[in-house]
């Protein structure tokens, strides 16, 4: 059988990773049937899955298998959508639309939607400490990974400091990086740490650390893009709503830097990133595919 092209391979874990959260999470409950449904309403359905995705295509640059890191993409997944649907909240960003259609607290409420994230924690951490593929050390390093980048020092700090955070503040640009690399970047590292982990759990040291630039050059160049979408595309083309940035007063790296250099400077990031995968012989890899479709995209 004729081997696969990037863009097939992808497509194929796309599907493989839908797949598999549907089969993953509950469709029933003895306490909140609502919840469960709201669990699946906020996390299936739409998305491009990039996060599980450099999970997968990391471990299969890797080892040439990412079947072995299809649960451990859904945990993060499961991650994702549990800060989407606190990010849209009204007491955030007060966003009623996500992937195209209602956010999940314009459909179930904002106190359910609440309790879908609180949910969608726990559950993503299950899904790792009961997949049968890992070994028990395997599952705990990717716990504390998913710990890491979720928490007070990853994600949600992140989040902390941006509701904190106006354009009046006059961030440098280097906070600003700061900012995104908490907020959105650890989830990046994270993804491609755990597909390490899964595929080469005693590589070498060096070829972690430049795994490590990689990611977080590719998770800064995508917010750039992303700040850089929320200004050039309509909310129908986002599947949220557009312009949010300008409406909540945030700073953005096309404030700081102009949106031509901003342009540049996402492309520059790609390119050096490109370069770090160059150097362990990743370059035409299907890891790279996924970073160019991180940071040329429409999310």
């Amino acid at each position: 059988m004729a081997q696969l092209d990037h863009e097939e391979q992808l497509t194929a874990i796309i599907a493989a990773i839908e797949e598999r959260l549907e089969y993953l999470l509950p469709t029933k409950s003895e306490h909140s049937q609502e919840l469960v449904d709201a669990m699946r309403y906020a996390t299936l359905g739409g998305g491009k899955r990039l996060r599980g995705t450099l999970v997968c295509a990391t471990a299969s640059s890797l080892s040439g298998d990412y079947t072995r890191a299809l649960d451990a993409a859904c945990a993060l997944e499961c991650l994702h959508a549990y800060s989407l649907v606190h990010d849209d909240l009204p007491v955030m960003d007060d966003a009623a639309l996500r992937r195209g259609k209602p956010s999940c607290h314009a459909v179930f409420g904002p106190a359910l939607a609440t309790l879908v994230g609180d949910a969608l924690q726990p559950l993503a951490f299950s899904l790792v400490l009961d997949c049968p593929e890992l070994t028990s050390n395997q599952r705990l390093a990717i716990s504390q990974t998913l710990a890491h980048a979720s928490g007070w020092r990853g994600m949600v700090g992140g989040q902390a400091w941006d509701i904190e955070t106006s354009q009046a503040d006059a961030l440098t640009i280097e906070s600003l990086r700061r900012l995104h690399a908490a907020k959105t970047g650890e989830f990046f590292v994270a993804a491609i740490e755990i597909g390490r982990l899964i595929a080469r759990p005693d590589g070498d040291t060096g070829e972690r650390e430049v795994l490590e630039r990689f990611s977080r050059k590719l998770g800064e160049a995508f917010q750039v893009v992303d700040d850089l979408l929320d200004t050039t595309e309509s909310t129908a083309q986002l599947g949220k709503p557009s312009g949010q940035d300008a409406r909540h007063d945030k700073p953005t790296f096309p404030v700081l830097l102009g949106s031509a250099e901003a342009t540049t400077y996402a492309q520059t990031l790609l390119h050096n990133a490109f370069s770090d995968l160059e150097d362990i012989e990743l370059g035409n890899s299907l890891l790279a595919a996924v970073a160019e479709r991180c940071v040329n995209r429409l999310r």
